[in-house]
Order: structure tokens, then sequence, then C-alpha cells
């Protein structure tokens, strides 16, 4: 979120002198303002109550939030970029490639391409999620090399007739994708971070 394009409220907030004192010490830490730091402390908490920016929270209680901008739009696909942050350590954790083909497109009838192919990839990191896998950890084997290991494209053939039988078969996780498998490890670990930096 960019702070200086929102617009602000000034208000006045009465806290006990302790929470005022562990703010300004974690704030000191960071190297951020007290404010700057309050409206992190609220932004986690607005989102780990489903209330602010695009978040998952995965079966071992993990808080992530969801990144997202569009990466190819051209007569063959659609696709979104999508950055996967875990916010309590301040880390990019993955970055993964979703999309949907063209003759999906056009079977469903989608008049508004970008704002369908962005929910279609939130909807399937959710759907993963929902079916037990660290969104952080996803592998795709549909490309082939190590390069590509980060890209799904959606292909006529893999998903129903409408857009909304799709949403549903993703809801019930009745929907079966060939191509994803769990690594062992976060992609940021896999791709060269040190493990030592994991939770730094």
């Amino acid at each position: 979120m960019t702070r200086d394009k929102v617009k602000t409220t000034n208000i006045s907030l009465r806290i006990p002198e302790e929470y005022r004192k562990q703010l300004q010490l974690q704030a000191d830490k960071k190297g951020v303002s007290f404010n700057a730091h309050l409206l992190r402390v609220l932004e986690l908490h607005l989102m780990s109550s489903g209330f602010g920016p695009t978040s998952i929270t995965s079966a071992s209680g993990r808080l992530f939030e969801i990144r997202s901008e569009l990466y190819i739009d051209n007569v063959d696909e659609t696709s979104f970029a999508f950055f996967i942050d875990e916010p309590k350590f301040e880390k990019e954790r993955a970055y993964y490639v979703i999309g949907i083909g063209r003759t999906i497109l056009r079977d469903w009838q989608i008049q508004d391409k970008l704002t369908v192919s962005k929910e279609v990839g939130l909807a399937l990191l959710n759907y993963y999620n929902r079916k037990g896998m660290d969104i952080d950890k996803l592998v795709w084997n549909q490309y082939p090399g190590p390069d590509d290991d980060n890209r799904r494209l959606l292909q006529v053939a893999e998903v129903p007739e409408t857009l909304q039988q799709f949403f549903d078969q993703l809801l019930s996780t009745e929907w079966s994708d060939k191509f994803v498998e769990q690594g062992e490890l976060s992609q940021d670990i896999r791709r060269g971070r040190p493990q030592s930096a994991l939770y730094r």
C-alpha cells in the first residue's frame, strides 16, 4: 500500500505508557518512525483479521500477503505475476506467474481479461492453501527447466465450461492440478537466499 496516495486522518490515541515504550523500541530497532511502525502493526492485525490487503493464512498459521501485477497480455495468454510476502519477517518468499490461455478466455466469453485472470490466479493460490499446501513452496512441472517451475498457464482441456463452474470447483477443492507439487523449501531459499536469513 502506498500511503502517500491514501487519504489520512489525524486521531488522538491514548495507550498505556508501557505499550508506547515497547512500540518505540520496536520502531527504533527497525529504523522507522513511531507512526510508520504503528501503521504496520495495524496493517498486520487487519490482514490477519481478514480486513486488510489480499492475504492468506496457511494451515500452520503463517500469514502471507499477495501482491500482483500484469505480466503478459497478448493474443496467446493473459498472465499475472504474484508476489508472496511474509509480512511478519518482511520477506518476499515466492514469485509466481499464473495465467489463462486464449482459448479459455474465448470459450468463457470473457470481456475483461485482466480482472478475470487476476481473480483466477488469486483463487488458485487460495485453492492450494485450502489443500494444505504452503503457498511459498509451490513448484509446477508444466514447463521444462528450473527457471520455469514458478509458471502456471491454464489450458482449455483442464477447466470446465464456465468460469463460475471453475470457481465452484476450486472452492470445493474438487478440481485437480496435475502439474503442482509442494517443494521442501520456500522458493526464496531454493533460489539462493541463505537459510540463516529466513527469519531475520
